[in-house]
């Protein structure tokens, strides 16, 4: 596989109005997207009190992980178009994931306000909490917003997010089994599943996860990597299973360049054939970059 793949949001509308966001990689070439950004660029220059054209640049800047930039031009589009609660909720996110936890409480706020939806309200509210660090208050409030939104999604997913954050496998386990009920092959779901059930130490119920997400999503660079560090976990990385575990580890690199995950099986392959030098050069740049 060749391609660039980029990190993207991708918004779910609810019957209630709220618009919340998944990340996932979206492949598109890097000259593509510069010819996009150049041109939507020089339009939200030419039409500056328009807002559709600067959303899609904000987005477009998000992906390229121009996020600071991203967030300037998602406060601009709310100041044209102040009725745009997904929008507040994507500009809240990414403020989240950039560690601005004040700025997006402020943010959260604002669009509670607006939200009548009590179930919408219970979610934003867990998601204020989130930000302040008080994950038994977000678990209430993501638990009250499935309790009445029962086949939402998006409230159970949050509510595994902070599980997963406070290292509650348990409590993860226990509330993808809803999601998997409805759709038994959410990838989402399936990886969290699998991740939890590894860390409680289940080995037979996550490999056998494993196998179900290789078989459902042989390409998606979550599962390509966990079967990564299934096969450094085995040591396979000699002889014909070791040009195996290079090639998936390769195709990983090329899927996600920048990912910690990536370099850091790179690093621990060569190690494990006994190429200290070279796996401790890897794990060393990976290390700077990060700083």
């Amino acid at each position: 596989m060749s391609g660039y793949f980029a990190t993207s949001l991708v918004q779910f509308c609810q019957s209630s109005g709220l618009e919340m966001n998944v990340h996932f990689f979206l492949e598109e070439k890097p000259i593509r997207q510069e010819q996009k950004l150049n041109t939507l660029s020089k339009y939200v220059q030419k039409y500056p009190q328009g807002w559709k054209k600067r959303l899609e640049l904000a987005n477009l800047l998000y992906q390229m992980g121009d996020w600071q930039q991203a967030v300037v031009e998602y406060h601009q589009v709310i100041e044209r178009q102040a009725q745009l609660m997904g929008v507040r909720l994507q500009l809240g996110k990414l403020l989240q994931l950039m560690k601005r936890e004040k700025e997006a409480i402020e943010v959260y706020e604002k669009a509670l306000s607006c939200y009548e939806n009590e179930a919408t309200q219970h979610h934003i509210k867990g998601l204020i909490a989130v930000c302040r660090g008080e994950s038994d208050k977000a678990i209430i409030a993501f638990n009250l917003a499935t309790h009445l939104e029962p086949e939402k999604v998006v409230h159970r997913l949050a509510l595994i997010q902070v599980y997963q954050q406070i290292e509650n496998h348990l409590g993860v386990i226990s509330a993808v089994e809803p999601i998997l009920a409805i759709n038994p092959d959410d990838v989402v779901a399936l990886i969290y599943s699998q991740d939890a059930n590894l860390a409680v130490g289940d080995m037979s119920a996550a490999t056998e996860l494993l196998s179900e997400l290789i078989a459902l999503f042989p390409n998606d660079f979550r599962v390509l990597q966990r079967q990564i560090e299934q096969r450094l976990q085995m040591r396979l990385v000699s002889g014909e299973e070791g040009k195996l575990t290079k090639k998936m580890i390769t195709s990983l690199l090329l899927q996600t360049p920048h990912g910690a995950e990536a370099h850091n099986s790179l690093g621990y392959y060569h190690i494990f054939r006994g190429d200290w030098r070279q796996g401790v050069e890897v794990l060393a740049g990976l290390k700077h970059k990060i700083r």
